[in-house]
């Protein structure tokens, strides 16, 4: 099959991150641990499986949203998926190449359509779009050179943070009456 999809950009960033490949794998293929060390990630789940031909929902900034189809999985070594936002599509293609100690991630992030609109030019487009993929891989970095390693925790529920905080009247005992 010919690949048809002709880009209207491509954005691209690479980094460097002090651990070792199965660590930052592990942080990057858990989709629903990506609200825990990406502040601007309000959710992100797997709706369908998970890897290839899985299908992906995350939410940036609680606006912009995004669905995604895994077209591609190599454990410990790339994923790309397809996403479709704000009749825009997204094709995120992410490798991973490293050491027991060093990994380098890079991410590229090609796309048409849509969003483009609301910029004036494509390279402030693009610009803004390698810096969402600094944010987004600073972070991981950040996380993971820190030391701390509760992947094996689970992700906080951001669904509904009040959930288990609820209190009805008669839980709270008496209430003054001034």
């Amino acid at each position: 099959m010919l690949n048809t999809f002709h880009p209207d950009f491509t954005a691209e960033y690479a980094i460097e991150i002090f651990a070792p490949p199965d660590k930052v794998w592990d942080w990057l293929s858990r989709v629903e641990m990506w609200t825990s060390w990406r502040q601007d990630v309000s959710s992100a789940y797997w709706v369908r499986g998970e890897g290839r031909n899985g299908v992906l929902k995350w939410r940036l900034r609680k606006t912009l949203g995004f669905t995604a189809q895994v077209a591609a999985w190599e454990h410990e070594r790339s994923m790309r998926w397809d996403a479709v936002s704000y009749g825009t599509h997204f094709i995120h293609d992410l490798k991973i190449d490293g050491d027991y100690k060093s990994t380098r991630v890079s991410l590229q992030v090609s796309g048409k359509g849509g969003l483009l609109r609301f910029f004036p030019t494509r390279a402030i487009f693009v610009h803004q779009l390698n810096r969402s993929n600094e944010i987004w891989l600073g972070a991981l970095k950040t996380k993971l050179e820190a030391g701390k390693d509760d992947s094996t925790s689970p992700p906080p529920d951001r669904k509904n943070p009040f959930e288990n905080n609820i209190r009805f009247p008669s839980e709270l005992g008496q209430f003054d009456r001034r």
